[in-house]
């Protein structure tokens, strides 16, 4: 069967051809009145209902500051380095640390001396005092034995008197060797305990200073600010970071979005413009509320403050430290890693 087409007749053929222009023009009317009505509702709502929230990308950091007044002497390391924990970094000069070595070193050994000093003072006291005890002994004899027989007239008073001095004087240095070996024990024992301490706080001195040697705290990588050799540092500068392989973003949850985030919730963390994308797990909604930076912050909104969650990244997230990041993921309550919908 042979169908006959339809030829458009040339006399209509322009107002045919206006006709169909008009008709898609009156389409991509309602495609963009659409979209604009979309962005529209979304730019008002949309944080309502789906979950979009700032935030940062950060690790766990260990600041290496001065402990004491020193001198840059040497670098061991650079931006980026990755260091193990214990491995030295920098190498510090303080001459009021190198001072209070010396001192201590100097009364450890005057207390040395003095130690050594007593222990031979101790050492002749106790020598003499059998013999100073045996005179005593014998001096206390003669004088009873000369009692006895001045009763009898045979002992003149001169000799009496000579007796009775010489038994006073041996009775006497046996008393101070007594009190001497006494007050030399206890000078020592006070000596030893003394120079016990300083011993040990000159140890802990030369352990803390370490030959000026600083060294890391944790293992990780060196951060971006890392100081010169000859800058000098007073007590408490900062000189440099190192952060640790657990990463973590703090997020700012926006106060619009009306449905819950809880802990184990999965969500996408996505950084730059969406180029790279990880999966997140919420660790905790942070009991605090925290002014978002400027650069949160929407210009077109009164400045104001966000309760802060974090979320956990896997080791191999690709982002950089303190990168802005974006976190999304959750629609009506729905996260597409936990499956569960909350109201």
């Amino acid at each position: 069967m042979q169908f006959i087409r339809k030829r458009p007749r040339l006399d209509a053929l322009l107002n045919q051809q206006r006709a169909n222009t008009i008709a898609w023009g009156r389409r991509l009317y309602v495609v963009l009145l659409a979209a604009l009505g979309i962005a529209i509702a979304n730019y008002f709502v949309g944080d309502a209902l789906f979950l979009r929230a700032d935030g940062i990308l950060l690790t766990e950091r260990q600041d290496v500051a001065a402990t004491f007044p020193a001198k840059v002497a040497a670098v061991y390391v650079k931006e980026g380095d990755t260091v193990a924990k214990g491995a030295p970094i920098l190498e510090l000069q303080s001459s009021e640390m190198l001072k209070q070595i010396a001192d201590l070193v100097l009364r450890n050994s005057d207390l040395a001396v003095r130690e050594e000093q007593l222990r031979g003072r101790i050492a002749t006291v106790t020598a003499l005092l059998p013999l100073a005890e045996r005179n005593a002994r014998e001096g206390k004899q003669a004088v009873a034995r000369i009692d006895t027989i001045s009763v009898k007239g045979l002992v003149s008073t001169q000799n009496m008197n000579q007796a009775l001095a010489t038994g006073y004087d041996t009775a006497v240095k046996l008393a101070e060797l007594r009190v001497e070996s006494d007050v030399l024990g206890k000078e020592l024992t006070l000596v030893e305990q003394t120079h016990r301490r300083a011993s040990e706080a000159l140890a802990q001195l030369e352990e803390f200073y370490d030959r000026g040697l600083i060294r890391a705290t944790a293992p990780g990588v060196v951060g971006s600010r890392v100081p010169v050799a000859g800058q000098v540092a007073k007590f408490g500068d900062e000189l440099l970071q190192i952060y640790q392989d657990k990463a973590y973003v703090l997020a700012y949850l926006p106060d619009i979005y009306l449905f819950a985030v809880r802990p184990g919730d999965r969500v996408e963390v996505s950084g730059g413009a969406g180029t790279q994308s990880v999966s997140g797990t919420v660790e905790a909604i942070l009991s605090v509320a925290d002014a978002l930076p400027p650069e949160f912050q929407n210009t077109f909104r009164p400045r104001d403050r966000s309760r802060l969650v974090r979320i956990s990244l896997p080791k191999d997230h690709g982002f950089a430290i303190s990168q802005k990041v974006r976190v999304t993921g959750c629609a009506l309550g729905w996260c597409w890693g936990g499956g569960s919908r909350r109201g």
